[in-house]
């Protein structure tokens, strides 16, 4: 799988709460993430700040808060299991191996949604897990959080991931 000036990074193991009931699939950790041993470590990501807003809670300001938030919200985090990239951005990505998210969701009967954070980069694999999965669980493909995708605002991100916490 490796090219030149590429390297393979692994993913971390899913970011469990308890009865989950969204799923939502980032790629891989950047660079500071890694170091921090932390899924959306970067200032510049606004998951946590958009999910807070959703929540109408206030922003965690450290790991165990935003674990915290999660088991509020019923959600899961969970990235690829590894791939290959050029440097520390989704831009970057070569290749990748996705995690068995069926097996996962198969042995998490509570999660009814997946949201996948990046809709331009991943049609194909949202597309296939909806085929997999059929009216079972929803697939959303949404705008990614990562602070690069500077044209959505914090408020259009909230408006376009409220219909995953929608009942």
């Amino acid at each position: 799988m490796k090219k030149n000036d590429s390297t393979i990074v692994e993913g971390f193991p899913p970011l469990m709460c308890h009865e989950p009931r969204v799923l939502i699939l980032g790629t891989i950790p950047g660079k500071n993430s890694i170091s921090a041993n932390e899924y959306y470590y970067d200032n510049s990501n606004r998951m946590w700040k958009m999910l807070a807003k959703l929540a109408t809670q206030k922003m965690p300001t450290n790991y165990t808060e935003k674990k915290v938030l999660l088991e509020h919200l019923h959600v899961v985090i969970w990235d690829y299991k590894c791939v290959e990239r050029t440097n520390s951005t989704d831009k970057g990505i070569l290749e990748g191996i996705p995690n068995d998210i069926v097996g996962f969701v198969r042995k998490n009967p509570t999660i009814t949604k997946i949201a996948i954070n990046g809709y331009g980069k991943y049609k194909e694999f949202g597309e296939k897990l909806q085929n997999q999965f059929g009216q079972s669980i929803k697939v959303f493909r949404l705008p990614e959080t990562s602070g690069l995708n500077a044209s959505w605002t914090l408020e259009k991100l909230c408006k376009e991931w409220s219909v995953v916490f929608e009942l």
